[in-house]
């Protein structure tokens, strides 16, 4: 993993009222890195009705002349805007290749295309061919991250996104989250008193994991285990701590891809209160 943070930004926008969310933090980030920030917006012509030259070049100048007052005024942040045809997750991979973009920032936002974008299948297509992080902002941006949760399962594959939350978001406090298995659990005699000693096995090998990983963090960062399936104990460990940022890698041991993309990620996505950033596991390419 690199050892600085994102010098350019993709920030991909369909111009709906909640994408400000993660306008607001993709001009947050940007100014604390320094960074770039390149503003996509997908004109996507499968879903618009009779479609001629005409309606497509009114429709970019619309885009163009609504973002173009939107970033009027963000002092001294590097910015371009790049408006293409096409299905919206083809237009963000296209362009965050070509731009060399080290992270893209989108929001969900009802219905349309670009909100279901980054749920269900395409978001697999999208995390898989961008080999970048894809920062879901569901939140309004009140300040800078301060509760973090990373989601691990404690594999050599799953330390990027630990190594990435105490990289870009020092001050914020972080706890590392490891959801662990029991294998025939319905054949042990004392569920409860095997389930403490797995909870205490695992609580260990956590810390040993963050201790290798991030050797200068001390005590600083929290663990939490816990029996069962990783998602929807996510779900409500976020609201219960007040998350504001949960991070989790794409491949591990235990499939966390398997949890986080597919039907359990739109699940995820769409229930968890709190932002997500999704990080692409060591070794993960694009396919481009």
């Amino acid at each position: 993993m690199t050892e600085n943070p994102p010098r350019h930004l993709l920030l991909a926008t369909d111009l709906s009222a909640r994408c400000d969310r993660a306008q607001d933090r993709a001009l947050d980030l940007a100014r604390a890195w320094k960074a770039k920030l390149t503003i996509v917006h997908a004109l996507d012509v499968v879903s618009m009705t009779g479609t001629t030259s005409t309606i497509l070049a009114a429709a970019r100048r619309r885009a163009s002349s609504h973002l173009d007052r939107e970033f009027a005024d963000v002092g001294d942040i590097a910015w371009d805007i790049d408006i293409r045809e096409g299905e919206p997750a083809d237009v963000i991979l296209a362009v965050a290749r070509e731009r060399n973009c080290d992270m893209i920032v989108t929001g969900i936002a009802g219905n349309d295309a670009l909100g279901h974008m980054l749920v269900g299948g395409t978001t697999a297509s999208v995390v898989r061919q961008a080999g970048l992080p894809v920062l879901v902002v569901k939140k309004r941006v009140r300040q800078a991250y301060r509760r973090i949760v990373v989601a691990s399962d404690l594999s050599e594959a799953s330390t990027g996104a630990l190594e990435m939350g105490a990289l870009l978001f020092p001050p914020a406090h972080i706890t590392l989250f490891h959801a662990f298995d029991m294998p025939f659990r319905g054949f042990l005699d004392d569920k409860d008193g095997s389930e403490r000693g797995r909870a205490n096995l695992a609580r260990e090998d956590a810390k040993a994991f963050v201790a290798s990983h991030l050797p200068d963090a001390g005590n600083d960062v929290g663990i939490h285990v816990a029996h069962g399936d990783p998602a929807p104990l996510l779900a409500e460990f976020a609201i219960k701590e007040d998350i504001d940022l949960l991070l989790a890698g794409t491949y591990g041991r235990t499939g966390l891809l398997g949890a986080l993309i597919g039907s359990v990620a739109e699940a995820l996505l769409e229930e968890v209160e709190c932002d997500v950033m999704i990080v692409p596991g060591r070794g993960v390419r694009s396919d481009g």
